[in-house]
């Protein structure tokens, strides 16, 4: 995933300082009073409405747990979509059809060894620069996982070296409608930890032309970028907008990313506790990179009314993390969770061109936690 996150860096850098040499400093310095007032007007609350410093600590979360606990057991349900490596052994022999897809940006890992008869797919291959890092449509998508050889009735099995990169890739896969989509806990890691071997030989692909199906066939887990976050929130009004970056993030101290200047979050959006920075899922993920059981983290989730019965859409920065917190609440019973792709990156971009339309938040508005603590 960090090398994912390198070559954005590098991408974004080199259009900042083009930006910076095209439009100069002086310019930034000569903003009018009359814009920044606008600016204000747009959403970003003012110093005087946020909460202060000592009323948000007590909304703040505890450092994660280090407690080692477990979300997948020893027995794997048919309805899971983390599985373990016993399951994933027993699946290749009973059904040699599987597909097992190693995720990650660029093949670096891949070649340093893999398990046997996995596939490489590059997360490039369902997302880039130019579509701002949300998934490519679904006529273009649908296309990366014919050339793997995955269908519509293809078992899949998705592993990196990193949850988030998997879930990625698993996420897209179950949004175009593939029926069995699963993700093996722990990654390559628990692979080698359980005792198995990886390889460097390259498996032969066997690609498909017919995925089976119209797609996107699972459309209703998915909100794509800020006009159609807008039009989900206006056909359904209750629809719960969570934010799952880190609690630096979401308070605006930080965008979290080298290539995105601004701090923030998509106006209204609550916080669900997940991460501590943009590269990691802490409050979900033991130190083996095995997911924890979630259900202490679902109680925190609670005073900012996120439970499993209200239709919630999932963002982060550009797409990655909440795929692994739709996964995992998922499984645990959340079945009205939707993945918002275009998250902070995406809101951000348009907020710049039209901050009327697309407000933002910056720290926590005194008017959110009462509302929320009135719902208690």
């Amino acid at each position: 995933m960090l090398n994912k996150w390198t070559k954005r860096i590098a991408l974004a850098s080199s259009l900042l300082l083009l930006s910076s040499y095209v439009a100069g400093s002086s310019q930034v310095e000569a903003k009018s009073k009359v814009e920044q007032k606008s600016e204000n007007k747009a959403g970003v609350n003012d110093e005087k409405d946020l909460a202060k410093e000592g009323e948000l600590a007590k909304w703040a979360p505890k450092a994660p747990s280090k407690e080692v606990t477990h979300l997948v057991g020893d027995k794997i349900e048919d309805t899971d979509f983390f599985v373990n490596v016993s399951w994933l052994k027993e699946q290749l022999k009973k059904d040699p059809s599987t597909v097992v897809l190693e995720a990650g940006y660029g093949d670096k890992a891949f070649k340093k060894g893999h398990i046997p008869g996995a596939i490489r797919i590059d997360t490039m291959e369902v997302e880039s620069e130019e579509s701002d890092w949300n998934l490519f449509e679904a006529s273009k998508l649908v296309k990366a996982f014919l050339n793997k050889g995955v269908k519509k009735s293809t078992p899949l099995v998705v592993y990196a070296e990193d949850v988030n990169a998997a879930s990625r890739i698993a996420f897209a896969a179950y949004y175009l409608g593939v029926d069995q989509v699963k993700i093996l806990d722990g990654g390559k890691k628990a692979w080698t930890t359980a005792g198995e071997k990886l390889t460097k030989k390259v498996a032969r692909v066997h690609k498909v032309d017919d995925f089976g199906a119209e797609v996107p066939g699972r459309k209703d887990v998915y909100i794509g970028d800020s006009d159609a976050l807008l039009k989900a929130k206006e056909e359904n009004k209750d629809l719960l907008v969570a934010s799952v970056r880190s609690w630096k993030e979401y308070t605006g101290k930080t965008s979290g990313y080298n290539y995105i200047k601004n701090a923030g979050e998509i106006k209204g959006a609550v916080y669900a506790e997940a991460s501590t920075t943009a590269y990691d899922l802490n409050y979900f993920t033991n130190e083996d990179g095995s997911l924890k059981d979630p259900t202490p983290v679902f109680k925190d989730w609670e005073k900012w009314g996120i439970t499993a019965d209200k239709t919630t859409a999932f963002y982060c920065g550009t797409g990655w993390r909440n795929c692994s917190v739709f996964f995992i609440a998922k499984q645990k019973g959340f079945d009205h969770v939707l993945v918002q792709d275009g998250g902070w990156y995406d809101w951000d971009l348009h907020h710049q061109k039209n901050p009327d339309k697309y407000p933002i938040q910056k720290g926590v508005s005194k008017e959110l936690l009462k509302e929320l603590s009135e719902a208690k």
